[in-house]
């Protein structure tokens, strides 16, 4: 669980940045229970298109456009031995844009090709992009957001079936916004940390979101320690306490987590995301005829004994705008066949043109 490098005051502050945007967003589309999304993915693709925002984003990103846009570009070119990102645009031949867009345009390509581009830039873990493409579609912009950690030792498999971690972080921790939690992470070189914290039953999950970024953040303050145990000695929801023989040079406190193996798979409409609808406004700016955007975001991940597998795409399509029919100024002229009236039937053509055929005599009822 070791930091590595040494973080600027930008990348602090983007840190920071994202983490509230994924608190604002989470409660924004009651997102809480959504078995996977990546916020910092979305936040990747609006942070690099702020230049075409038509007001400031501090708000909104938790930072200016100017800031935005250089730790967004920040986060694409630094390399990192985990993590993998990327954002592309795509525009449709015979487009033409009023002004330039922050991110470089490639011709648009067919589906397979974005879906290959998802495949590429997600080590395969998505293998289709999250938008259908159509002869509406004007411009395509997209991030991609992969991370792939192993654990240092793979983890054993107890009785119960539950994956054991013995080493790594783990602790009880009291926090204001949900109470005792229990957080574990297992420990890997890979410069990714993956807490499981878990609150007592009942408790909403919008508040064990902020009692996981509340621990994260005191984690990362120096302020909560690897075996905290802020519960005193007795069992709590998730935890048990009871002595145990010990022989060697054992430590005084002995640590197990029992974490399940899980997979996921989701598909977020991101359109009424915080900071979506100003971002996409200045982008379809650029664009002279009438139009309408959608975001949408694809989203995996899994945890096993081996490690941890997470990959999203976040697209923003832009569409031209169904027409609207012109209004014009016509007569109306309302015939009523509501009495008795003749009806007959006339042969058109050759030899018969004109002989009327049957002929009716029909009152409405």
């Amino acid at each position: 669980m070791e930091k590595s490098g040494t973080q600027t005051p930008l990348s602090l502050a983007a840190a920071e940045a994202v983490r509230t945007y994924a608190a604002t967003t989470r409660s924004a589309l009651g997102s809480a229970e959504s078995p996977v999304i990546s916020y910092a993915g979305l936040w990747l693709l609006l942070a690099s298109l702020t230049p075409a925002a038509e007001t400031e984003t501090d708000e909104i990103l938790g930072l200016n456009k100017a800031d935005a846009r250089a730790a967004a570009l920040t986060l694409l070119e630094a390399p990192h031995p985990t993590i993998g990102a990327a954002v592309a645009g795509w525009l449709r031949q015979g487009v033409e844009l009023t002004k330039g867009l922050p991110i470089m345009l490639d011709p648009l390509p067919d589906q397979a090709g974005l879906d290959a581009w998802a495949d590429e830039h997600t080590r395969g873990l998505i293998k289709e992009f999250p938008l259908e493409i159509d002869a509406q579609t004007l411009l395509v912009l997209a991030s991609a957001l992969v991370v792939t950690p192993r654990w240092s030792e793979q983890l054993e498999e107890g009785e119960d079936g539950l994956l054991l971690l013995e080493d790594g972080f783990q602790a009880v921790v009291e926090t204001e916004a949900a109470g005792p939690v229990a957080v574990a992470c297992p420990p890997s070189e890979d410069g990714i940390s993956v807490y499981s914290v878990i609150a007592e039953e009942g408790v909403a999950a919008d508040d064990v979101w902020r009692a996981a970024d509340e621990v994260v953040r005191r984690i990362d303050a120096g302020e909560v320690h690897d075996r905290t145990f802020d519960a005193g000695q007795e069992d709590g929801h998730a935890w048990t306490v009871r002595e145990v023989t010990a022989f060697g040079s054992a430590p005084s406190d002995r640590w197990c987590s029992h974490l399940p193996e899980w997979s996921a798979e989701d598909r977020h409409d991101l359109s009424a995301a915080p900071g979506v609808a100003e971002i996409a406004r200045g982008v379809m700016a650029a664009i002279a005829e009438e139009t309408e955007a959608v975001c949408v975001q694809k989203a995996v991940a899994s945890y096993d004994r081996e490690g941890f597998k997470a990959a999203a795409v976040t697209g923003m399509m832009v569409r031209a705008a169904a027409a609207a029919p012109r209004e014009t100024k016509v007569r109306q002229i309302d015939l009523r066949f509501d009495r008795p009236h003749a009806v007959v039937a006339v042969a058109r053509g050759g030899a018969w043109e004109g002989i009327p055929l049957f002929g009716s005599w029909v009152t409405p009822a």
